[in-house]
């Protein structure tokens, strides 16, 4: 079939044509928006979404940062450390029962945790309700902590809870191993969490795809579908001759009329009556 021949069939349903574009029109606008009857109105899809941050600096009681002498080195070893302890199933467990939710609802990236102790940890390509990302910043003792929420108020409670579940986990330690406090560590919060609130949905790619997938396999249907009747009804019509040619070619027995007067014996023989 030539492109040529294919444009006239359609010329031909150009009705069918019309309703498939109306069709694949009606698709991709419900892909997008929202359609509302009552009252009448179109709205587009979204889906709230808010981040919160936080920044947590890695601080011991005799700070080397009131000192130029003194070095951070080990205070920035340390900060990696802890952004990986904070992706454990410890501090994980220990925000989601501050912020009210489920461990296996939060979704955390960023350094690998350690082994065994990650329930937030999810597989690639899964979103969860929840997200907490941890980042050091370059070669400083600073965590850097995202937070994500459905909402404002729990975005801004995960990138609060993430600093203080880490405070309350090395205050614990530091008090069962009995650490002097002029080595203790200190875990100081860089001012209150910031949050922000955005709505994403689907982009206009999206309904452009929904569009043309729906018009192809309409017009895929529209030049199929008589092809496939006219293949069925050719097939009817060969099997129905196939049968009458058999019909004809099978032998007619013979109708016997016996003669007057003629008799047949047995064994042969024949005798006039």
């Amino acid at each position: 079939m030539t492109f040529i021949s294919i444009l006239k069939e359609l010329w031909k349903r150009k009705l069918l044509v019309v309703l498939a574009v109306v069709i694949a029109a009606t698709a991709a606008v419900v892909a997008v928006y929202q359609v509302s009857l009552n009252p009448p109105g179109l709205s587009k899809r979204s889906t709230p979404t808010a981040t919160g941050s936080s920044e947590v600096l890695i601080d011991s009681a005799r700070s080397p940062i009131a000192g130029s002498k003194r070095n951070v080195e080990a205070l920035s070893t340390r900060a990696a450390v802890f952004a990986r302890l904070m992706a454990s199933g410890d501090i994980v467990k220990e925000i989601a029962k501050e912020v009210g939710v489920l461990p296996w609802e939060i979704q955390v990236t960023g350094p690998m945790p350690f082994p065994g102790e990650a329930p937030g940890i999810s597989a690639a390509g899964e979103t969860l309700p929840y997200g907490l990302t941890y980042t050091q910043i370059g070669e400083l003792p600073i965590i850097s902590i995202s937070s994500r929420a459905p909402d404002t108020a729990a975005a801004r409670a995960l990138a609060a809870a993430a600093p203080r579940s880490l405070g309350r986990m090395v205050a614990q330690v530091q008090k069962r191993q009995k650490t002097p406090a002029t080595e203790r560590v200190e875990i100081r919060t860089l001012g209150p969490a910031q949050v922000s609130a955005s709505d994403s949905g689907p982009s206009n790619k999206i309904a452009i795809a929904v569009f043309f997938g729906v018009l192809l396999v309409g017009i895929g249907l529209i030049l199929g579908i008589p092809r496939l009747v006219t293949a069925w009804r050719r097939t009817d019509a060969e099997e129905d001759t196939l049968e009458d040619v058999a019909d004809i070619s099978e032998p007619t027995p013979a109708l016997v009329i016996p003669h007057a007067g003629v008799h047949q014996e047995p064994h042969g023989k024949v005798r006039q009556g």
